[in-house]
């Protein structure tokens, strides 16, 4: 038997890392990335940030037959607390998630580590959800000039996983910020000529983006 581990689609209002939309071997595949709308496929090869949280679909693969039902527990609740089926990471530190079957036997296990993210970043993406880089804190563009772009936490240089409450707010006019349905990410498109400002706050932690439209 082989347990497997899905996030299903978040909705809301929420942030995270993108990655693509392969499974992971070793039993995983969370969805919801960067945007409030729709989301994207992340691997769990990172930290998770503190205050974020994934939406757990778990089922089991058994050859020839459907598996027993299956529920989570986590060895260290400071770590990771369970609200319905979502895991949220409530402490730094790492913490066993263990899923048990009817008789409460424990089929399977994963160890997921939780540290608080010390930056925001504001990274770009082509539409085929290859990172292009990170963008710089002042951009100058073009009328009807577009950008696909992912807000990510990080900590001391590294990305970190799940998905968060992300707030944004715009000082101007001469840019749209738009969900991207289709690839998971903001659309950045220059309107008009001028200034826009545009500020992101999540996980205590918020990176401001000064847009300079030129006609």
């Amino acid at each position: 038997m082989v347990g497997c581990l899905l996030l299903a689609a978040c909705g809301g209002s929420h942030g995270g890392r993108p990655g693509d939309h392969s499974p992971v071997a070793t039993g995983g595949r969370p969805q919801c990335g960067a945007l409030n709308v729709t989301c994207v496929g992340q691997k769990l090869d990172a930290p998770i940030a503190l205050g974020a949280f994934l939406e757990l679909d778990v089922r089991t693969q058994l050859a020839g037959s459907s598996g027993p039902p299956i529920t989570l527990e986590v060895a260290d609740k400071s770590v990771f607390t369970l609200k319905g089926a979502q895991l949220m990471a409530t402490g730094a530190g790492a913490s066993a998630v263990f899923f048990v079957g009817p008789d409460h036997e424990v089929i399977d296990f994963l160890h997921l580590w939780v540290q608080p993210a010390t930056e925001l970043r504001i990274l770009r993406y082509e539409r085929s959800g290859t990172p292009i880089g990170r963008v710089q804190p002042a951009v100058r563009l073009l009328v009807h000039d577009e950008l696909l772009v992912a807000v990510e936490p990080y900590a001391n240089g590294q990305p970190l996983a799940g998905n968060f409450e992300l707030a944004r707010n715009l000082a101007g006019n001469s840019v749209a910020l738009l969900p991207d349905s289709v690839t998971g990410y903001y659309r950045v498109i220059a309107r008009a000529p001028g200034a826009t400002q545009i500020t992101f706050r999540a996980l205590n932690l918020s990176t401001t983006w000064s847009i300079e439209v030129e006609p």
